[in-house]
């Protein structure tokens, strides 16, 4: 009964992308892999970083005042350069943002444009993505993007398309010089997801999935989608609150795998026969309280690595507070998840007996490890916080943890002898097994 139950759900879902209920979509799609996440839920496990990685190596990005890092610094990693993207003040909005680039040593080399209003300037960075075609990066603000070489040379910029209205969020770049661009759901807007070229012309837009009556035009950030990730050329997207993970086939979205989030998942809405939207009803207070919802995922060939939010109602893990200096523990809304993709299993992470998340790091005994960011051929990256790194990487910190490269664990010290706790963050590349 359990396995026809998640049969139909997953055949359900397909439709309801589809906007259509017909047979023929049966025969369109599989069956996908449903991943069992509401099982997981309260069986919290501590899994070791030897588990996944052959290796860890640490970068530590130089500190000069050309080169500092911001607050909530997000990584992008290519084989030779470190991309760091983070807010530097938080005094006006939007968030100044800026973005740096190091080499693989961590010397710092450049930054990628400027805040200002010149012709090679943006007004304030939205999103930075990647094109591994051409080498080159994207920084965009609420009306254009910018094209950049990686040395910082400014190539152009290209207008955004408008959209009902409502401005593209979570950009990225597609292939063939085309870009994904992705909408919130404001009551009403039909289409959700959008491939758009270089004139800002619309090429194909695709229907959301979801459809809500939350009583109020105020954007609720869960309507939106998660940032799209890729894994090698391919390029992965999902709703918040939509169980299926998409890919595309021939610029037309495939569902690949549905999060079987149980009766926490949020309902869902579709097009009905007349093609028109079916609007669901949605309590904003259930979506603290009893709805869980996949927030981010960074996969690999072999696992996806994610995010999900646990509602109030159910169990959560113990984490360190950041919000109080005394370092209280709490309950922790969001709980790292591991699925391996091949072996169609998956876990949620507990925190240590510090009450840090992620993998534990038995390997050069340093901070919990959780991929950030795919850099591909079997690389993830993690980024650490000095201040962290200084605070928790104590010899008695080390005496509770068994370390399995002693040969690691004496680099990690050289780096913490040099390290103070307001130099730049240390990049953590991990090499999968």
């Amino acid at each position: 009964m359990v396995c026809m139950k998640k049969w139909f759900l997953a055949i359900c879902i397909s439709f309801s992308l589809a906007g259509c209920s017909d047979k023929k979509n049966e025969e369109k799609y599989p069956i996908y892999p449903i991943i069992d996440v509401v099982n997981s839920i309260g069986n919290y496990q501590r899994v070791y970083c030897s588990e996944y990685f052959s290796s860890l190596e640490l970068i530590s990005l130089e500190t000069n005042h050309s080169s500092l890092v911001g607050v909530d610094p997000v990584v992008f990693v290519n084989d030779s350069l470190i991309f760091v993207y983070s807010i530097i003040s938080q005094n006006i909005i939007p968030f100044t943002k800026n973005l740096l680039v190091f080499n693989h040593s961590g010397n710092f080399l450049n930054q990628i444009g400027r805040h200002g209003r010149g012709p090679d300037e943006y007004f304030g960075i939205q999103d930075v993505f990647l094109n591994h075609e051409k080498s080159t990066v994207y920084l965009a603000d609420l009306v254009r993007i910018y094209e950049y070489e990686f040395n910082g040379k400014f190539i152009g910029s290209f207008s955004l398309p408008s959209i009902e209205e409502n401005k593209l969020e979570n950009l990225s770049y597609f292939e063939d010089n085309l870009f994904l661009g992705i909408i919130s759901y404001y009551h009403g807007n039909r289409h959700k997801y959008f491939l758009f070229d270089r004139n800002g012309d619309i090429v194909k837009s695709f229907p959301g999935c979801c459809f809500y009556n939350t009583a109020t035009r105020i954007r609720n950030p869960l309507l939106l989608s998660m940032v799209p990730f890729r894994i090698d050329k391919q390029l992965y997207l999902k709703d918040f609150v939509n169980d299926t993970l998409y890919t595309f086939g021939n610029l037309d979205l495939q569902p690949i795998n549905v999060f079987d989030l149980g009766k926490y998942s949020y309902p869902l809405g579709k097009f009905n026969e007349d093609g028109q939207q079916e609007i669901m009803p949605l309590d904003y207070a259930d979506t603290r309280s009893k709805l869980m919802s996949i927030t981010q995922i960074v996969g690999t060939s072999d696992y996806f690595f994610y995010n999900i939010f646990v509602p109030s109602i159910l169990p959560r893990p113990k984490a360190r507070s950041t919000v109080f200096l005394d370092r209280k523990t709490s309950d922790d809304a969001i709980v790292h998840g591991i699925y391996n993709i091949a072996e169609n299993t998956n876990i949620l992470l507990d925190t240590d007996r510090h009450f840090q998340k992620g993998l534990i790091n038995d390997m050069n005994g340093g901070l919990s490890f959780f991929p950030k960011y795919y850099a591909g051929d079997g690389v993830v990256a993690d980024i650490w916080q000095a201040a962290d790194m200084k605070e928790i990487l104590t010899e008695a910190y080390f005496s509770t943890i068994e370390i399995k490269d002693q040969q690691a664990h004496q680099k990690l010290r050289d780096v913490l002898k040099k390290l103070d706790e307001e130099d730049n963050p240390v990049v953590v590349l991990a090499r999968l097994k």
